[in-house]
């Protein structure tokens, strides 16, 4: 995948990731005590979709712009208020913008201001951390020009004891990140097990997914749930067959809502040259490994 998000804002992979780091943060914030929030990668922070690099890919308008367009007065409380919110951003900004994963974060927190939220999130790209510097600096998230493998071992355990950490990086050699991340997620186990982790990862390469998971089981963590939703077969050849999220620690239900999330955003994210996969294909959201 190409590093630079400003060719994938906003495309269906946002969209899924987004509303469920909504639904993430809300409960959360449920129990009204203090908690810690990481964003490992935060990229630009703000996208435009008018930009040319969102042009030339046009993965926005099968994207946001589906769950914009479409009658959402029946859809789960994470899809309106995601929706909501880009309105907002919009006033604020401007009507092409489209907020990456800190601006969810720290928009979380203005949004609830009774409740002792610390956010952060990690750059290491050095134009990529200038820009989210410069985008976000009036908002309440700590920007740091910092690797996510290097800064969130040292970050951990906050002192706020409570906290979730959203890791979504590039995938570059798809093979060798999987392997890095699960020796990462290993380590912080270790060091904070209590933590709540939201690992992002592309569907495209069934092979190293499969392993992903195989690897991930061995590891004796607990309490690992997957998200999937695909829009294409895992046997078609395109840039992404679907998108999901490995989530340690979810907090109680989670899982329930992220599958009502999933099966109601699905069908508005199917390309209509795609053929129509059966449920359990198109959206699964399982235990890898329970209690």
């Amino acid at each position: 995948m190409n590093y630079k998000h400003a060719y994938h804002a906003g495309n269906f992979a946002d969209v899924a990731k987004h509303i469920l780091l909504v639904q993430l943060l809300n409960q959360m914030s449920t129990k009204g005590k203090p908690y810690y929030a990481l964003d490992a990668y935060g990229g630009r922070g703000l996208y435009s979709l008018s930009s040319e690099e969102a042009r030339k890919t046009g993965e926005a308008k099968a994207g946001v712009q589906k769950i914009l367009d479409a009658d959402i007065s029946e859809a789960p409380d994470a899809v309106r208020q995601y929706v909501e919110d880009i309105k907002q951003a919009r006033q604020t900004y401007d009507r092409h913008v489209y907020p990456g994963s800190p601006w969810w974060i720290a928009n979380h927190v203005q949004q609830n201001p009774e409740i002792e939220i610390r956010a952060e999130a990690f750059e290491f790209k050095n134009a990529e951390y200038d820009a989210l510097n410069y985008q976000l600096y009036q908002l309440p998230i700590g920007i740091h020009n910092r690797d996510a493998f290097e800064g969130i071992p040292a970050v951990i355990p906050p002192v706020e004891r409570r906290g979730v950490i959203l890791i979504d990086p590039p995938y570059e050699q798809e093979h060798k990140d999987f392997t890095r991340l699960i020796e990462l997620l290993v380590a912080t186990m270790t060091k904070w097990p209590q933590g709540v982790y939201a690992l992002w990862f592309p569907i495209k390469n069934i092979e190293a997914v499969e392993l992903f998971y195989k690897k991930m089981k061995r590891t004796g963590i607990r309490k690992q749930l997957l998200c999937e939703l695909n829009i294409y077969p895992n046997d078609v050849a395109v840039g992404l067959n679907g998108t999901g999220m490995l989530i340690i620690n979810p907090p109680w239900k989670f899982d329930q809502h992220a599958r009502e999330i999933l099966n109601f955003i699905q069908p508005l994210m199917r390309p209509e040259d795609a053929p129509e996969l059966p449920q359990s294909q198109a959206v699964s959201v399982r235990w890898l490994v329970g209690e």
